[in-house]
């Protein structure tokens, strides 16, 4: 399972400070869909970035500030994709192609 990477949360929160939002637990919740967390975890992830002052800043320098802070990286760890492709059940009719994943084609 993947955990949840600085750089897909810099890319989050630099797009939602361009549209004015806040930074708030129901932000990240709202923005989070898809992603599995405890909510105290996501109040302290909160409380961590809001102390940064990332408002203003660009999304390579938002990330660059995720990066230098041990507390946000060891709480966007415990974020983990609610994706689970273990084990897919399909039921197709007709013709095409019914694929779950990559697909590889050799056109030789």
């Amino acid at each position: 399972m993947n955990f949840l990477s600085s750089t897909i949360l810099s890319g989050i929160l630099y797009d939602g400070f361009k549209t004015g939002a806040k930074l708030t637990v129901s932000f990240l919740k709202e923005n989070l869909q898809g992603w599995l967390f405890d909510d105290a975890m996501l109040e302290q992830l909160a409380r961590n970035l809001q102390a940064l002052e990332l408002e203003e800043l660009a999304d390579y320098r938002i990330e660059k500030k995720i990066n230098e802070s041990p507390e946000i990286l060891e709480c966007i760890r415990e974020i983990k994709s609610n994706q689970n492709i273990d084990s897919v059940i399909q039921s197709h009719t007709g013709s095409g192609d019914n694929v779950v994943g990559n697909k590889t084609v050799n056109n030789n």
